[in-house]
């Protein structure tokens, strides 16, 4: 299993979402969690870190 780390704003955003909103974010986080290279909408990063 891996971990997915928000950004202190998007940590924000979910901790002030409605819970219809909240619901599915926290739904796409386990998703992340569980298999993050098999999300059809998981890109990897280019550039610099």
């Amino acid at each position: 299993m891996y971990e997915v780390l928000l950004h202190p704003d998007a940590q924000e955003v979910y901790v002030n979402a409605d819970k219809a909103l909240v619901k599915k974010i926290a739904r796409c986080l386990v998703q992340l969690e569980q298999t993050p290279r098999s999300h059809p909408n998981i890109k990897a990063l280019k550039g610099d870190m």
